[in-house]
């Protein structure tokens, strides 16, 4: 990877997260004030947490949408782009793609053969077992990236070991994780979606449900855990909603990039763009030549506080 490139790679926020900067969690208080607790459970220490390309990566897709088939999708369209910039970076440990429906393909991390009233938390918690079993039982530690429902899979996943809740693992070693055009706060549209569809994925991400209650501000593993959202103008789905969440770092892309919508911000990898990007507790900074939402993604996983 190029380190030195990403470390230029000054990414961007929308104002409006000015008054979201009050309360977040920086990834070294997060650490003090919730590692002890969780590692008392471990049987093995957590790792340190450093600036690094070898993490294995979870990359977690996101709800397959009114229009698309009902039993499941490719992973590679929604993660192809993404998997071949940090091949072409050199990022040097197994990137997953997360697959969740019974009519999943290509993906290697199959955590459970649901459909789309297998409820969130229930995923979260495959996905938290699945992490467990493959690495933090043995001492490793790994990232996590989501796209759209994926990032609450992820929320879920660390939410529900911190609080200990029945058939969660006892830990987790999450060091980084991401979330790109993620309904922290709810999806407007989902009204549409239950009404239409009456799923339970669907009910789960209108704005004030009773899993949006439940999942935490910023959940964190025995290790600590760095958060990242990423949210753009052009996502008419979600507006602000993709900020709604207490994460250490935000980023906001803003309207009148050709072609970006929800459904495709996790694969735009190329080309810099106008965003406002905030390392909490400071203020948003403007930057008019920021990062694409899949390099400022990789940054965020690179970089283990401010970057």
């Amino acid at each position: 990877m190029r380190v030195g490139g990403l470390s230029r790679l000054a990414i961007a926020l929308v104002a409006m997260v000015a008054t979201l900067a009050t309360g977040g969690v920086t990834a070294a208080s997060a650490s003090a004030d919730n590692g002890l607790g969780t590692a008392a459970t471990e049987t093995v220490a957590a790792p340190p947490r450093d600036n690094t390309s070898n993490e294995p990566v979870y990359f977690i897709k996101g709800y397959l949408g009114v229009s698309e088939d009902a039993t499941g999708s490719n992973c590679l369209d929604s993660w192809g782009p993404a998997k071949k910039l940090f091949e072409d970076e050199k990022w040097s440990g197994p990137l997953h793609l997360v697959g969740f429906y019974a009519g999943d393909t290509n993906c290697d991390a199959k955590i459970a053969a649901g459909n789309k009233n297998t409820s969130i938390k229930e995923l979260g918690k495959k996905l938290a077992n699945h992490i467990y079993n493959n690495y933090s039982k043995h001492g490793k530690s790994v990232d996590l990236i989501g796209h759209s429902m994926g990032g609450l899979i992820a929320r879920a996943a660390i939410t529900g070991v911190e609080r200990k809740e029945e058939g969660f693992p006892p830990s987790l070693l999450v060091e980084d994780a991401v979330t790109i055009a993620t309904p922290h706060d709810g999806i407007f549209l989902s009204r549409f979606c239950w009404a239409a569809e009456r799923t339970t994925q669907c009910r789960e991400m209108q704005p004030r449900s009773d899993f949006l209650k439940w999942a935490g501000e910023n959940p964190q593993s025995a290790q600590g855990t760095d958060w990242t959202v990423i949210g753009a103008a052009d996502d008419y789905y979600l507006e602000g909603s993709s900020l709604g969440m207490s994460a250490d770092h935000r980023v906001w892309y803003y309207a009148g990039n050709k072609g970006w919508k929800h459904e495709n911000i996790n694969e735009i990898t190329t080309g810099t763009y106008r965003q406002l990007y905030q390392n909490l507790p400071a203020g948003p900074i403007f930057d008019s030549t920021g990062a694409a939402p899949v390099r400022a993604a990789m940054n965020a996983l690179y970089w283990s506080e401010n970057w």
